[in-house]
This record gives C-alpha cells, structure tokens and sequence, in this order.
C-alpha cells in the first residue's frame, strides 16, 4: 500500500457565517482603546471554549477564568473586520480573534469541559409560519428575521443548520400542511436531498416556537422529541446541548486505561477503507491508531485513547455509518479468525492527516498494517471493541 495524506472536508455550514471555524470568535469593538481590545480578546476566548466545549457558559470555571488573564498566550491569529449589521448607517468594527487549537484542547482538559469536536451532526430545519394569514414555508432566501436568527444562534454554538433552498424539487416534494401536521412520510423524503443527520420541523407562532426534532434522519418514524421556547436561539441551544451531550468527550490521562482494540467488521473495498479512515482521523477520544491486523472484511487497530472507552463508543456510533457488533456477531468473527490458514504478512505505512476538530494544527495518525497469529486475538478480547462499518448509500 502506497503511503498517502487523508485531508478532512470541513462540514456544511450557513451561508457566510464563518462559524465553520471552531477556534474563531468576531467580537464587536466599540472603539480602538487597548482597553476595548483586551476585553474583546477575552470574551472570544469565552465564545470559542464555549462553542469548542458545547457548554452554554464556562465562565465560572477556574481554569477558564486563568486562561481569561493570560489570554494572549492562546492566540494564533488577530485581525479587524466589520459587523453587517448597521447602526445609524454605520458598521460597527469587529475585533476576528483566532486561537490556537492545542491550547484549547488543554484549556478544556485543565477544566474538566468536554470536547465537542468536528464534524459535527448537521440539521435541517423546516420553517413553516402561522402569524400571518396562511400558513407558509419560510425557505432560506426568505427575507425573514428568523432566518438570520438561526443563522446568528447556530454559528454562536457551532451547530450545522441547513434550511431548504425553496426550489422547484422543495416545492414539488412538500406543502406547509405537512409541516404544520408534523407528517413524517412527506418530511423524510423530502428531506433526503439534503442529507442531514438530524430533521427539525419548527412552527412558528405569535409568541412561541414549537418543533418536533428528530436526532437521527434515518430513524425518524421511531425517534423524536418535541419542545417549545421563546425563540430561535433557545430552540438552537436546546439542539446542541442534545449533540454535544451526545458526542462531546472529556479528554483525560488515565494511562492505566489508555489502549485498547477496535475491530471494525464489513469493510469490503478501497473507498470503505478511505471513509473508515477518515472517520477514525476526526475522532476527538483517539489519541494514535495503528492498524495492527487485516483478516478478510476486518481490521483491528491498536489505539490509544485521548478520553474514556465509553467516550470512544459514543462518539464512534453517533455516525450512522458504524454500530455497536452484538455478541453473536462477534463469537462468529473471532470463530472464523481462529480457524483461518496461516495468516499472511503484510508491512504497510499510512499517515493520516487528522483535524479532530482544529484549524491551524493537525495531527500524524500513523498506522502500521500486519497481520498477527491468531493467539494474539485472543489474549486481547478483553480489550478488543467491535464494530460494523455499514456505509449508507
């Protein structure tokens, strides 16, 4: 196997907002004083390790609060910039802060914060409105607060939100009465172009915004929530807390429980192999990965951790494409690598360029492939995680 770089593709994000950058916060500045500047540089510290951490406020955490007094120590980039919203015909100044994400990461870790990482789960949101005479479907290029609201609330929590374009396949594919029923059938297929991972249905009303929220796109007839809030920022809180509880890892040292295995099964082909990679390239709770055996449809990599094993799970089965294998599954799998022929040997390199998350540095995975006897396998069952790559199509 040749020697190759994995780049990670940033995830979808709002048109404009540069909330795809994690580590990136735009402060508004009310004049040029130093004072204003300091203070500027402090609340962005605050924003990214909030959005960084998927907390609402970490302002009173200890570890934050001395990251507060030596702030300029975590900056990576600095620059002036203006805010679109005008103010008696005028801009006002922005300060555009960037951090350095390996600061960050230990920030968060000398805090005890979570790490929510990148990508991270995109959502569509369908808007349908009742405060005016009929009930519409309020589509991206609508000229609507509420669509800035979302935009403003999602690049603040660095949560992906995706609203429907309104072209002719929308159009043709769903009505505002759909919506407004919370009919599943239609929703779901009208959805499926834009392949989010999860689906909101947001009504809105005179003084409330109602949404049935579906975490998972493809189990939409069997999960879902509802909820209600005064308005669209409170509603986008309420999803990324759902996400970042969900997928979010406390980055530890605990070398005692450090490494372990993974076996990953039904990997069958190239571009199997390459999106397996690049998913094990973004996880926030590895810290190396080697791959250590190549039995058939299964690889089983040595890793070790940067988080908890649980962490590790939850964030490997928060993507859809790889579940948890059930004991049978995997009393047949080590069976069969048991009763294999002599194993072949194999020596290859592989250097995968991983972001987990961060913008100005990355890190070296480098994986080495062998194939060990099958006594091994069992010495470290124990240890060993199994899983099933099951791509969707």
């Amino acid at each position: 196997m040749n020697r190759f770089l994995l780049a990670l593709i940033a995830c979808l994000w709002l048109p404009g907002a540069m909330a795809n950058n994690l580590y990136h916060a735009s402060i508004p500045l009310d004049n040029a004083a130093q004072t204003s500047q300091q203070a500027a540089k402090k609340q962005g510290l605050l924003t990214v390790l909030s959005k960084v951490s998927g907390q609402r406020d970490v302002s009173d955490n200890p570890a934050v609060e001395q990251a507060q007094q030596d702030v300029d120590r975590f900056i990576s980039q600095l620059g002036y910039g203006e805010n679109n919203d005008q103010t008696n015909g005028h801009s006002p100044r922005t300060l555009e802060v960037g951090f350095d994400s390996q600061q960050i990461r230990e920030v968060l870790r000398k805090a005890g914060l979570p790490l929510w990482g990148s990508p991270r789960p995109s959502v569509l949101v369908w808007l349908v409105n009742d405060r005016d005479a009929d009930r519409q479907i309020i589509w991206e290029q609508s000229e609507r607060p509420v669509i800035d609201q979302l935009r403003d609330a999602a690049a603040i929590r660095g949560l992906p939100v995706l609203i429907p374009v309104g072209d002719f396949d929308d159009l043709m594919a769903i009505t505002s009465s759909d919506l407004w029923g919370g009919f599943i059938d239609p929703v779901e297929q009208a959805s499926q172009r834009y392949q989010p991972d999860g689906i909101v249905i947001a009504k809105l009303a005179e003084q409330a915004i109602r949404w049935q929220f579906f975490p998972d796109a493809s189990q939409m007839q069997s999960e879902q929530t509802r909820g209600q809030a005064n308005n669209a920022q409170a509603m986008i809180d309420i999803l990324a807390d759902y996400y970042a509880e969900q997928t979010g890892v406390v980055l530890d040292n605990d070398d005692e429980r450090a490494s372990l295995q993974i076996a990953i099964a039904g990997v069958e082909n190239g571009d199997d192999y390459s999106a397996l990679e690049r998913t094990l390239a973004a996880l926030n709770a590895l810290q190396q990965v080697h791959l250590a055996e190549l039995n058939d449809d299964t690889l089983v990599f040595d890793v070790r951790l940067a988080a908890s094993k649980q962490a590790l799970i939850n964030e490997l089965t928060a993507n859809r494409d790889i579940r948890l294998m059930t004991p049978q599954e995997q009393q047949a799998h080590t069976m069969a690598s048991t009763e294999a022929d002599s194993p072949k040997s194999e020596d290859n390199a592989v250097s995968v360029v991983s972001e987990n998350g961060r913008d100005a540095q990355s890190t070296e995975l480098f994986v080495t492939s062998r194939r060990t006897d099958n006594r091994d396998m069992g010495s470290t069952g124990n240890k060993r995680l199994w899983f099933v790559w099951q791509p969707s199509t």
